[in-house]
């Protein structure tokens, strides 16, 4: 029996949304993690960043989205209004740990 590393079927990216800059975690042809940040050029729309933020993120099979809600919330309605693919996002709202208090928020 001949052993295989495991592939990962699906592509996925992670982003860190707020409305001037987005950080973007992709696994890389390699397999190692590519980071991208796409940073709000001056007098650009947040509409035309968020679009933006889209097209870098490319053709993936699930987007996992962070960030502060109000940005999020406008980036996931880009990327439907662009790829008309809302089955690829996967929400995630950072919450803070009531067992450790002495953390800051996110």
């Amino acid at each position: 029996m001949t052993k295989r590393p495991a592939t990962r079927a699906a592509h996925e990216a992670a982003v860190w949304i707020e409305h001037d800059r987005a950080v973007i975690v992709e696994q890389g042809p390699d397999g190692e993690d590519a980071v991208e940040q796409v940073d709000r050029l001056p007098m650009e729309s947040e509409a035309a960043f968020d679009v933006r933020t889209v097209d870098a993120i490319g053709d993936q099979d699930t987007i996992i989205v962070s960030g502060p809600a109000d940005a999020r919330t406008d980036f996931e309605r880009a990327y439907v209004a662009v790829t008309h693919r809302p089955d690829r996002l996967v929400d995630v709202e950072l919450t803070v740990d009531s067992a450790r208090p002495d953390r800051p928020p996110c």
